[in-house]
């Protein structure tokens, strides 16, 4: 099958959109364009009907006035064969400037406007939206981004999701060196429970774990939008953020993240938290 003849979807609320082959306008009634913009996509094997990208959608609509548009590659995504979705980020990257584009034109907004959110392979396709983008987008969240054939083996920036494709570029990591990236490539990083598996909640056969570690990024931003309590601390490992050697400067996680945030920000979620305190217990 060949990129071209692939389709690609988004949706509005629940109204479909077809993106503009030539960068024509937008067709649609419901787009208001006083509202900031939030766009989200999913990774492999996956869609936009996957449970976490409808939580974070239904907490925007429920509790802000945002335009929200969820991308839909499931048809490229649903290869078994992780090298071809991979490789595929860039086509679909491109489709979804092309929209962020003809968005622009239709109503005259700009890209500071504009939050592009995907988890694993779709955080890949967020970082090529930016990257060619005809404007500066103002934030990408990648959601664990997906490691293998862009850190591991480590491609070029142009490659793979990092700071240049967008003004304020954050990532949550939760299952790095695995599925996820392993090292820092946004202008903030976090890394709750260290950022590798296994996150809390997180339990049998290591390929579970580590499957359920790199959805725990998605889980853990849904959850940021509604309830603003994932504050982390900038530190320059994970080992002093444990001993308590780092304690100023905090930010929050997640949706709220400060657009001002830089570098390595480490914390505890209140499983891990309760866990370790169930740990102390029962010695």
């Amino acid at each position: 099958m060949k990129a071209g003849e692939c389709s690609l979807e988004v949706h509005i609320s629940v109204y479909t959109l077809d993106v503009p082959e030539d960068g024509g306008p937008i067709n649609s009634s419901y787009y208001n364009a006083n509202n900031n913009l939030k766009v989200i996509t999913h990774g492999w094997i996956s869609s936009d009907k996957t449970e976490w990208l409808q939580n974070i959608r239904d907490n925007y609509l429920q509790t802000h006035d945002y335009n929200v548009i969820t991308v839909d590659w499931s048809e490229i995504a649903a290869n078994p064969s992780y090298v071809w979705p991979a490789l595929s980020t860039r086509y679909v990257g491109k489709r979804v400037a092309k929209l962020l584009d003809s968005i622009k034109k239709t109503y005259n907004v700009t890209g500071r406007n504009m939050h592009l959110i995907g988890h694993s392979l779709g955080a890949q396709v967020m970082g090529y939206a930016g990257m060619f983008s005809e404007q500066p987008i103002s934030r990408v969240t990648g959601l664990d981004p997906a490691r293998p054939l862009f850190e591991f083996p480590y491609m070029p920036s142009s490659c793979r999701l990092e700071k240049s494709d967008a003004e304020f570029v954050d990532i949550i990591h939760t299952c790095g060196g695995v599925y996820g990236y392993r090292m820092s490539h946004g202008h903030a990083d976090f890394y709750p429970n260290g950022g590798r598996p296994a996150q809390p909640g997180c339990d049998g056969p290591r390929p579970m774990i580590q499957g359920c570690s790199h959805g725990k990024a998605c889980e853990y931003y849904g959850e940021s939008i509604v309830a603003n309590r994932f504050t982390a601390y900038p530190c320059d490992s994970y080992k002093n953020f444990q001993e308590g050697k780092c304690k100023n400067g905090s930010t929050k996680m997640g949706d709220p993240a400060s657009p001002e945030s830089r570098g390595d920000y480490y914390l505890h979620t209140e499983d891990s938290q309760e866990n370790e305190q169930n740990d102390e217990n029962c010695n």
